[in-house]
């Protein structure tokens, strides 16, 4: 029994052992530093980490937001080329609507009326005489007649071939204002609710689609 009860009897007497004792909690305080340390190490790496991503994250939203910029130019650049082709054709069409304001007085007449006949000017005593100057005076107003018609129809037709011209490019015109804003309707979604670039661009659309419109009615009355 004595035997069974000294491994037991010089264990406690160990533990109460001072040595035994400091030995112990130095022990226990180096795991407890080390455990420390390692929980520091820790966690600096995770604020390593979480500073590296907010990093790349912003980096991110800077290249997002320069991305966005360019587009926002491109796109203004592109309205802007649109808005000086529709320009050249409210230029041109304005035109070409003079010369039918000027067309709605007649030609014809004051051509006749402007052509002396020899037959009031001259005094002749022979009556074969007197019918072939009228014959010569009729045949010559004809002609003249004829000349300013087939002119009138010439112009008619290099008007209706130049409003041909304008028209199909103010169909390609339109169709590429068409084309940009669809592509800023796309951008839109993309940015930030009311974004006064964004809005900016859509106030030049609304612009260039009024011109449309009026460059439209321009060649319906010009037809």
């Amino acid at each position: 029994m004595f035997k069974k009860g000294l491994p037991i009897l010089l264990a406690s007497m160990l533990v109460a052992s001072p040595t035994f004792a400091a030995k112990h909690d130095g022990a226990k305080h180096v795991q407890k530093s080390y455990l420390v340390v390692k929980k520091e190490e820790a966690k600096k790496k995770q604020e390593l980490a979480k500073q590296k991503k907010e990093e790349a994250k912003k980096k991110q939203e800077l290249a997002k937001q320069k991305m966005f910029t360019n587009k926002l130019a491109e796109l203004n650049k592109k309205l802007s080329k649109i808005e000086v082709r529709l320009n050249e054709i409210s230029t041109a069409l304005e035109m070409l609507s003079k010369p039918t304001e000027q067309q709605a007085e007649p030609t014809t007449q004051s051509e006749q009326t402007t052509q002396p006949t020899e037959e009031t000017t001259q005094v002749v005593n022979e009556q074969d005489s007197v019918a072939v100057t009228t014959q010569d005076s009729v045949t010559v107003t004809t002609t003249e007649q004829s000349t300013v018609v087939q002119s009138d129809e010439d112009d008619e037709a290099e008007k209706q071939e130049e409003l041909d011209k304008w028209f199909g490019k103010l169909i390609a015109t339109s169709n590429r204002l068409k084309a940009v804003k669809n592509e800023i309707r796309a951008l839109e979604k993309k940015l930030a609710a009311n974004d006064a670039n964004m809005q900016a661009l859509k106030e030049k659309v609304k612009m260039l689609e009024e011109k449309v419109q009026q460059n439209k009615k321009k060649l319906l009355e010009s037809i």
